[in-house]
């Protein structure tokens, strides 16, 4: 009678605690330093960010590097100037399914294989990426947005299949009309800025919003509104007092963490991205298993680097992706093993004897990287 008792109470407070029901808290812009605010789930609103055009007038130089990057072109609306592919009426086939990609007009098409296993055309709306490869986005009824399974080489110039060594049936979650290829959930938090996939569970529909179509400088440095207000408000006098993120006085740790929001292999646990809190209060990182990674630890897979440099002498010393990486550009600070000799002594550690390789050679390069 007394653990009965004792289940009941216990199970009184649980009732209790789930039936109050919250209300969304509204966001507010916060002066001081808002890396030291309480994270709350509070929603940003679009007109917070104000687009790279007005980070441009104040940070031009970083402006220039950003432009054309990776971020900049991780997804745009289709054009002729953003498409890469080939469409001029050719066919690709893998696993038994053809594809045909097509122009009408100014219109982008492709006509494959469907979610009833039968053959549709599809106009694509958006570009995925720009170097290896790029990928094609089609819009789907009830606010789905599907990603095309062929994508485009960028390097070597041709189609080609992302899961060459398998046949996918219509009806499973990884065929390219269905969950494992859907934007809305597997692909849109990183690829823009500001971004709430909106999913309703009772009519499997999506309504997903953003505030900039790419990775804006917003996407990373957080929302503008209030730096942009208290610069024009202080002019010159005006002195950075942690209205933004990922700044020159953020900590190495919390810098990785910024960065591996999106280059991880994660999942999604908060609603939405806020740049409140931690990095583990919005995402759960994928564990490190012999199916993603090598045995001690080592890329495999598409891993986003995260999982592998957290095990690093170089991460426990102190180093961040923005030693190696232009913070903007995003490309290496220099190549070979010079990018490594900016903390190695390369008498030392750029020799035969460290690295076991003939010097020059393929794997003499940036051997450095994996001590």
């Amino acid at each position: 009678m007394k653990f009965i008792n004792i289940v009941s109470a216990v199970l009184l407070v649980v009732f209790t605690l789930f039936s109050c029901k919250e209300k969304t808290p509204e966001y507010v812009a916060v002066s001081g330093d808002i890396d030291n605010v309480f994270a709350s789930t509070a929603q940003i609103p679009d007109n917070h960010f104000l687009g790279d055009q007005s980070c441009k007038a104040c940070h031009a130089n970083q402006f220039k590097l950003w432009q054309g990057s990776h971020h900049d072109k991780a997804m745009q609306v289709v054009s002729d100037s953003s498409v890469l592919g080939n469409f001029n009426n050719v066919k690709f086939k893998s696993q038994g399914v053809t594809s045909h990609f097509y122009k009408k007009g100014t219109d982008f098409f492709v006509n494959t294989e469907g979610p009833d296993g039968t053959y549709q055309d599809y106009k694509i709306v958006y570009t995925f990426g720009v170097t290896p490869l790029q990928q094609y986005i089609v819009q789907f009824p009830n606010g789905h947005y599907q990603c095309l399974r062929t994508a485009w080489d960028t390097e070597k110039d041709k189609w080609f299949d992302l899961y060459p060594d398998f046949k996918v049936v219509h009806s499973e979650w990884l065929h390219w009309s269905r969950g494992g290829l859907n934007w809305n959930n597997m692909c849109s938090d990183c690829h823009s800025t500001n971004v709430r996939k909106n999913y309703d569970f009772e009519s499997h529909s999506y309504d997903t919003k953003y505030a900039i179509i790419n990775v804006s400088c917003e996407a990373c440095h957080g929302p503008g509104k209030t730096h942009v207000e208290r610069a024009n408000l202080k002019g010159k006098d005006y002195k950075f007092t942690g209205d933004l993120k990922m700044s020159v006085g953020t900590a190495p740790k919390d810098l990785v963490d910024q960065c591996a929001r999106c280059h991880m292999r994660r999942e999604q646990v908060s609603e939405y991205f806020n740049f409140e809190g931690t990095m583990l209060d919005h995402y759960f990182p994928e564990l490190i298993n012999q199916r993603t990674y090598h045995p001690d630890g080592q890329i495999l897979d598409e891993d986003y680097v995260y999982g592998s440099f957290v095990q690093s002498k170089m991460y426990h010393s102190g180093v961040t992706c923005i030693n190696c990486h232009d913070a903007h550009s995003l490309e290496l600070k220099f190549e070979g093993n010079n990018l490594c000799a900016q903390c190695h002594v390369p008498e030392t550690y750029n020799t035969p004897s460290h690295h076991f390789h003939s010097n020059n050679s393929e794997g003499g390069q940036n051997a450095l990287i994996a001590t």
